[in-house]
Formats: C-alpha cells, sequence, structure tokens
C-alpha cells in the first residue's frame, strides 16, 4: 500500500472521528434544549436563560478550542456530527 493511500485512509478515519465527536456535542446540546424548555413553560424563564447560556458557552467553546488546537477540517466534521444529532433528535419532534 503506498503512502498516499494509507494518508487518505487516515485522513478519513481522522473525520469520522471529528464527526462522532460532533454527534456527541450535539446530542448533548440538543438533548438539554428539552431541559431547557421545561424550565420555560414551567415558569422558571431565568433558569431557562442561564441553561441556554450555558448550552451555547459550552457548544461554541468546544468548537473555538477544536479550531484553534486542530484546525478548520475538524471544525467542518465536528459541525457535520452536530446537525446530524439536531437532524436526529429534533425531526421526530417536529412530525407530532
Amino acid at each position: 500500500m503506498s503512502h498516499a493511500v494509507m494518508h487518505d485512509y487516515l485522513f478519513i478515519a481522522e473525520a469520522a472521528g471529528w464527526i462522532g465527536a460532533g454527534g456527541l456535542l450535539g446530542l448533548l446540546h440538543f438533548a438539554s434544549l428539552r431541559w431547557n424548555v421545561g424550565f420555560l413553560i414551567g415558569g422558571q424563564p431565568f433558569s431557562s436563560l442561564g441553561l441556554q447560556l450555558l448550552r451555547f458557552a459550552a457548544t461554541g467553546g468546544a468548537m473555538v478550542l477544536v479550531t484553534k488546537s486542530f484546525g478548520a477540517m475538524p471544525l467542518l466534521a465536528g459541525t457535520l456530527g452536530l446537525l446530524t444529532a439536531r437532524n436526529g433528535l429534533l425531526r421526530p419532534e417536529t412530525r407530532r
């Protein structure tokens, strides 16, 4: 196996790992959205606002950390994983 082919396989494996990591981040982010809506519906707007700010800060901070530490490809792959998790978690809610 040539060096170029091996490099391609490693690139694909790395991208798949970042997609998986982004998916886990997306699962946490969008699963906590249900908790956030519960606070809002339950009449706790300040708790809802605090959790919303925490959700955005954690997700944004993780993405900034990944970008600064590893570059643009992990950011794009992680974003793909995050959006995939979003579609998986929120799509069933829109069909009701």
